[in-house]
């Protein structure tokens, strides 16, 4: 009974309001997440400790060059534990040059595919105008 007795504009005003709550959820998970990762950033950054390189050699293992100080150490990252393997010279180590390249920002993954799709549409409607004449 309660079905038939609501109206369409009754569903329209329900589904506006599940949205805007939705909205209004995100942006609070939004927001509360940017604050823990500032906050996380804050309580990790050390002037005395950062990871400056580490690379994946199997499922199980990262080597990683680590700055402790001012001394660089290599180590191994496995399952069972943390290996030292040695100390590097900091003159040994290559800083920027020939590091592998950051990977792309999402958006701008999403702005080339959408140039794309935007050049594809104007290719298809050129053909369609031209089919027509």
């Amino acid at each position: 009974m309660l079905i038939a007795q609501t109206g369409g504009l009754d569903s329209v005003v329900r589904l506006i309001t599940v949205f805007l709550l939705f909205l209004f959820v995100l942006g609070i998970t939004y927001v509360t997440s940017r604050y823990v990762a500032g906050f996380q950033k804050k309580r990790m950054g050390s002037a005395n400790l950062s990871v400056v390189e580490a690379a994946r050699i199997s499922p199980n293992v990262v080597l990683e060059i680590v700055r402790a100080g001012n001394k660089y150490l290599l180590i191994a990252i496995a399952k069972d534990g943390v290996t030292l393997l040695g100390e590097l010279d900091e003159d040994s180590l290559v800083f920027g040059e020939g590091a592998a390249p950051m990977p792309e920002q999402f958006g701008e993954i999403l702005g080339r595919a959408a140039l794309a799709l935007k050049k594809k549409g104007r290719e298809e409607k050129a053909k369609e105008d031209g089919s027509k004449q």
